[in-house]
């Protein structure tokens, strides 16, 4: 007697139907896996061995600092001790192209945990002596950084007003004023002043005075300084502030 085969079961009606698409059949059935899954899985493991502890910068080497302090540089890139590969090379460099003495900045990683900074200092033309305090001052007025003792070279100006802050900025025409009055005067000169009633004030080896004033038609106070010293005239003080009026005595 032949026994019937099974008849699958008729589904319920209403019931919904399930059914496998042969794409997801053939995969489970091979055992691959979908390459999308594989591609995250992938990323999460790069990211997490990037920023594994296994790559925190541990040296900081900056270079070209003599005016500034290379603590300071390194602690404002703020890259000790973090992943290398999550250092922003660029924003770091613009935090340290904020500091004062600094005109120029570059940064680089190593691998596996070294930071290089390479920083051009900006140059001092000036020293802006005020009490106990010298100011370093470059050509565009910026006041660069406080410094003992003075550099050499340097032309220095005594300050009777309030003493400038690293980090601001002088007017320039002042700078260049005493820059000029420096050059001229050379060794005749015993001391550059800037006085609140008189401006820059020059006091010579030989006890005489020029007041030069503001900094403004400089060049023309300086050709009416020359003349006067070179015409044997006997004065104590020139007074150079309307260089086409001078008055000495």
């Amino acid at each position: 007697m032949a026994v019937p085969e099974p008849q699958p079961a008729a589904a319920m009606p209403g019931a919904p139907v399930r059914e496998r698409s042969p794409q997801r059949i053939g995969m489970l059935r091979s055992g691959r896996i979908p390459a999308a899954v594989i591609v995250v899985a992938c990323g999460i493991l790069l990211y997490g061995f990037l920023l594994s502890g296994d790559f925190l910068v541990a040296s900081v080497v900056v270079r070209g600092v003599e005016l500034g302090d290379p603590a300071e540089v390194a602690t404002t890139a703020d890259a000790i001790g973090e992943p290398i590969f999550s250092i922003d090379a660029g924003a770091a460099a613009d935090r340290v192209a904020l500091l004062p003495y600094v005109e120029h900045v570059s940064v680089r990683t190593s691998f596996p945990d070294k930071v290089t900074i390479a920083v051009i200092e900006r140059q001092p033309v000036v020293a802006w002596k005020t009490g106990d305090s010298i100011a370093l001052i470059d050509q565009r007025g910026h006041v660069l950084t406080d410094s003992r003792p003075l550099p050499d070279g340097l032309p220095s100006v005594i300050n009777e007003l309030e003493a400038p802050s690293v980090g601001q900025t002088l007017d320039p025409a002042i700078v260049a004023s005493v820059i000029a009055a420096a050059d001229t005067l050379g060794e005749v000169a015993d001391a550059l002043r800037w006085t609140t009633d008189d401006g820059l004030v020059a006091a010579l080896r030989d006890d005489r005075q020029v007041i030069f004033g503001s900094p403004d038609r400089m060049p023309m106070k300086l050709a009416v300084y020359q003349t006067v010293a070179a015409g044997g005239s006997v004065w104590e003080v020139l007074d150079l502030r309307e260089p086409d009026r001078p008055y000495y005595k």
